[in-house]
């Protein structure tokens, strides 16, 4: 899809109209992402019309994995209306990783990490964003998993070393699920913690996704194993589990890790990393409705 084409409207702005009735400002800098405001056969929004929808319905943040991916006319037009709004701009991922052991890179994969971030750093140029996602590889079995951290540490620092003038942070995300190369380095909390204390930079930092931490069966003790690894968290995710929608349509208690931040004093980007429980305007009116309770 084009840079002019992206922009263009797509005949439905009488229903973006009466979905993006007034909204207050969200008291937390809520970020949704492309293709969650909206449902449907038939009602897709410009990726600017989105952004409006956001904004009127009270949002004052928006996060996309693949911002890296679109056009730097795009994501100029992106940057310019999120300035003149003053929302901020959350993660994109700088790099999935490349299906590396980041203990034992090969020098392939060290060049594709190395181009992935170099364009992330074009991207942060023009956005101003500082997070990104980062996927710090594979896991290696022959090893245990805290070997495999600490061997990863000067890979990491390289990484640190290219991205850190220019202002980015490097958000290491644990996953719940596989990556290319099987098996993430880093699954927990704790783990990512662990790799961004020793690599102690503050471009290295944990992307403290409550979905995935939830999925790896730490659900109830969500509050508590975000505050131990608090010192290193610069970005949030949320994301209901089982099952990836809005908060409250599964086990999890977001209510409680919202009031958590509130009083560490976060007031950061939350990334809505997840889909909607149900469609169209009813699933909008459902996914606005759990983040005005949870925001109270």
């Amino acid at each position: 899809m084009t840079g002019a084409s992206i922009f263009a409207m797509t005949g439905s702005s009488a229903w973006a109209q009466k979905a993006a009735a007034k909204g207050a400002p969200f008291k937390a800098k809520f970020a949704p992402h492309p293709g969650l405001l909206f449902g449907g056969k038939g009602k897709k929004l410009s990726y600017v019309d989105q952004l409006k929808l956001a904004y009127d319905l009270g949002f004052r943040a928006w996060e996309d994995n693949g911002l890296k991916g679109q056009k730097n006319e795009t994501i100029e037009k992106i940057a310019e209306f999120m300035k003149d709004k003053k929302m901020d701009l959350g993660v994109c991922v700088i790099t999935g990783g490349a299906g590396a052991m980041f203990n034992k890179p090969t020098d392939e994969q060290k060049e594709k990490v190395k181009a992935e971030l170099e364009r992330g750093i074009e991207v942060a140029k023009i956005t101003g964003q500082t997070n990104m996602t980062m996927i710090p590889g594979a896991r290696d079995k022959s090893i245990t998993r805290e070997e495999q951290i600490k061997a990863s540490v000067d890979n990491m620092k390289l990484c640190c070393d290219l991205v850190e003038e220019h202002g980015i942070i490097m958000a290491q995300e644990p996953l719940s699920h596989n990556v290319r190369g099987g098996e993430p380095l880093i699954r927990s909390f704790a783990d990512g913690h662990l790799l961004c204390k020793l690599v102690g930079r503050p471009s290295c930092k944990l992307l403290a996704d409550f979905y995935h931490e939830g999925q790896i069966g730490n659900g109830d003790k969500l509050v508590e194993n975000a505050e131990a690894v608090w010192d290193q968290v610069s970005y949030v995710q949320y994301g209901a589990s089982p099952g990836r929608k809005e908060p409250g349509t599964g086990k999890l208690d977001y209510v409680a890790v919202t009031k958590f931040l509130r009083k560490k004093g976060f007031t950061g980007v939350i990334g809505m990393e997840h889909g909607a429980s149900k469609k169209g305007q009813e699933g909008l009116d459902a996914l606005m409705a759990a983040y005005r309770k949870i925001d109270a």
